[in-house]
């Protein structure tokens, strides 16, 4: 099954777009592959923090601190 993939259109950095555009060269692979595979990457860290960050608190919560 293929992803769901939503539309973004966004402007990036000048070393952003010499980023993309290095590891475009080197790898062949188009730029918007690159930069949704670096942002999925991101978006899932975050997801990860967020849910240390809600056990945290829930551990904090049931301590009464």
């Amino acid at each position: 099954m293929a992803a769901d993939l939503k539309d973004f259109r966004g402007k990036v950095t000048i070393e952003t777009h010499c980023a993309l555009e290095a590891e475009n060269r080197v790898s062949g692979e188009d730029k918007s592959v690159i930069a949704r595979r670096v942002l999925h990457e991101w978006a899932l860290k975050r997801l990860e923090i967020a849910k240390v960050q809600l056990r945290l608190f829930a551990a904090r919560e049931r301590q009464g601190t």
